[in-house]
Order: C-alpha cells, then structure tokens, then sequence
C-alpha cells in the first residue's frame, strides 16, 4: 500500500497500522506526500508496482 508521510487526513501512522493488519501487504511511504499523487511521486510507484508484480 501507498501512503503519504505528511497525510493530513490519515497520518502516517494509520497507514503504517493497516499494513501490518494486512497479510502479505508491503507499506511504500512516500516522503513528504499528503493525501494525494503528484507526478513527482510516479517513479516510486512504477518501481514498487514492477517489483511486486515481478516473479
């Protein structure tokens, strides 16, 4: 999962929470990032999402 460390609606530590109650499930924090995606943010996801799908 993808969460902003400076997330004014869910702190980070929300998403820090999920992530451990989901089996299997990886935490990709993005630093400084709020609530949303900006393309600034794109080549993390692109890197995290190749990784998890390749095997």
């Amino acid at each position: 999962m993808v969460h902003g460390t400076a997330d004014p609606l869910f702190p980070f530590p929300h998403g820090q929470a999920l992530a451990e109650a989901i089996p299997g499930a990886a935490l990709l924090p993005l630093e400084g990032a709020g609530h949303g995606l900006v393309r600034a943010d794109r080549p993390a996801l692109v890197r995290a999402i190749l990784a998890h799908t390749a095997a």
